[in-house]
């Protein structure tokens, strides 16, 4: 899976990690559910190879009763079409042809589930009939069935180059997080996407997910060349350009937005952080509470206040700010995370500490560092197959310390309770993990986690030290050795620890800008060229 979420063994500021919203598992399932790009159907190549191919494993004549059903779907008659198939198809029940215009005519008649037996028992009468198989996978994949990507790879390896199907297969791909896939077949079905806004926000997304942002850009900026009033085109375009470091032309492009009346507050939080990026604070400002005024529960708005507040050492105003989002927010970890990182800035180490505490208490899970990269088929939509999948692994490699980290990291994503087997499985494989690798950093840092959350705090005391020996500017083990020395009454040394925290982060000059979403364009209807 290519697209970026979840924990990530990289160093980013404790701001960006703290700012970041949830997990891409928890958003995965926001991609555009209404893109239908279509085979070329009626008039054209429908009829032709409904007329001229007759079925494999027979020989009939093109015109036995095919003739009659293709005027009548050609007039968009489909009751009669269907009525007029099933008479043909009760004289000549095994031919493919009728049965694929009688999934036609049931298609038609708005019953697609079934339109899809019919292409499929033509096809079980003669594999591989290019009409059948192309209304097999255009329904298969409406319906969102799993066969759709088998129908298109077999269409593929007869026209290696249909574009219908390389966007198809681009789009199925996209929705199930596989960018690179993706891009590979977007790229080919430019004849098809060219024109449609909806598959060149798709193309974008996974572009920009590849870090390939002067390409995104180029998709967004077709995709808002079609559509120019569509907002979401032009603020996708806008952060790509951002994200290509091209401040000046993305805040050329967001400036509409920026004008609109009322404004578009995810477009004001952006404008900001771009702004802020020029050293444009006074503009910046402003535009943050015009952020916050507009939506008073905008998590990015009081995060990119917050930086803001800090980077520029007025650590009150950024307070006074995130203590109102605790008001419309009051059980949002992040804020506590950022007040307490604020409140440090101010030298209140023991109220940063309570803060810490309280995001802790909100969301266990809420790390500094996050999921490990291998854990890519724990974002799909089959968890369980997943956890299979790591199980085996360390069955097979037994000896490999990463393979029982990764397992420890998926029983990790479920949520497991302290007590349970689950839980004990976890723990175990994670202590497998430092026995085999004494040197994994993560592994300790997940240890240390799964200690504090069973109250072991003196074990998640030494399992945090263990990192920190290994890795000085691990910040997930510097704030869990906070959490677990507070708890244990060892106060004295959590002080020092905090201004380390905040020194780590201030070390850490990162662009990383507020959880920067590209917009979904819910757009029915691509249609193929003619």
């Amino acid at each position: 899976m290519d697209r970026p979420g979840g924990r990530r063994a990289g160093r980013e500021s404790a701001y960006n990690r703290a700012r970041r919203a949830p997990s891409t598992a928890s958003r995965r399932q926001e991609f555009p559910q209404e893109v239908q790009v279509r085979f070329p159907r009626l008039p054209l190549a429908w009829f032709f190879l409904a007329v001229a191919l007759p079925c494999l494993s027979q020989g009939q004549s093109a015109q036995d009763g095919v003739g009659p059903i293709l005027a009548a779907l050609r007039s968009h008659d489909f009751p009669k079409a269907l009525k007029l198939s099933q008479t043909a198809l009760a004289a000549q029940p095994g031919d493919c042809r009728l049965w694929t215009l009688h999934g036609m005519a049931t298609g038609g008649m708005g019953d697609p589930a079934s339109a899809l037996k019919d292409y499929e028992h033509a096809l079980h009468l003669a594999p591989g009939y290019p009409p059948a198989l192309e209304g097999a996978a255009q329904t298969s994949f409406e319906l969102g069935r799993r066969s759709a990507g088998t129908f298109l790879a077999e269409i593929l390896s007869e026209r290696p180059d249909d574009p219908v199907a390389h966007a198809l297969l681009g789009i199925l791909d996209y929705r199930a997080g596989h960018c690179k896939e993706a891009v590979d077949h977007f790229a080919r079905a430019t004849p098809v996407i060219s024109r449609q806004p909806a598959a060149l926000t798709d193309y974008g997304v996974c572009l920009a997910a590849l870090k390939r942002n002067d390409d995104a850009a180029t998709a967004f900026a077709q995709a808002l060349a079609v559509d120019p009033a569509r907002r979401e085109a032009r603020f996708n375009l806008a952060l790509a350009q951002w994200d290509a470091n091209r401040a000046d032309e993305a805040l050329h492009t967001l400036q509409p937005l920026l004008q609109e009346q009322p404004a578009d507050p995810d477009a004001m939080v952006l404008g900001a952080e771009i702004l802020e990026s020029k050293n444009q604070t006074a503009e910046a400002v402003p535009l943050l509470r015009k952020a916050l005024l507009a939506n008073p529960r905008d998590l990015n708005a009081y995060m990119q206040f917050a930086i803001l507040s800090y980077n520029h050492a007025s650590p009150q105003v950024g307070i006074d700010i995130v203590n109102y989002g605790l008001r419309q927010m009051p059980k949002q970890p992040r804020l506590y995370l950022v007040r307490g990182i604020l409140l440090t800035q101010l030298g209140q180490f023991a109220r940063a500490a309570d803060d810490f505490e309280t995001a802790n208490r909100l969301d266990p899970n809420l790390q500094f560092l996050g999921v490990a990269q291998g854990l890519v088929e724990s974002q799909q939509h089959n968890p369980d197959q997943a956890l299979a999948k790591f199980r085996s692994a360390v069955e097979a490699h037994p000896d490999e310390a990463y393979a029982w980290y990764l397992l420890a990291e998926e029983l990790a994503e479920q949520n497991t309770q302290p007590g349970s087997p689950a839980h004990s499985e976890e723990l175990a494989a994670a202590k497998k993990a430092v026995e085999l690798d004494p040197g994994l950093v993560p592994a300790h840092d997940l240890l240390s986690t799964l200690y504090y959350q069973s109250g072991q705090k003196e074990l998640a005391i030494r399992e945090s030290r263990a990192a920190l020996a290994r890795d000085p500017d691990d910040e997930q083990a510097v704030y869990h050795l906070v959490l677990a020395l507070r708890g244990s009454g060892r106060s004295k040394e959590v002080s020092a620890l905090v201004k380390r925290l905040v020194q780590l982060q201030a070390d850490t000059q990162s662009r990383a800008g507020v959880d920067k979403r590209y917009r979904l364009y819910e757009r029915p209807g691509l249609a193929a060229p003619k």
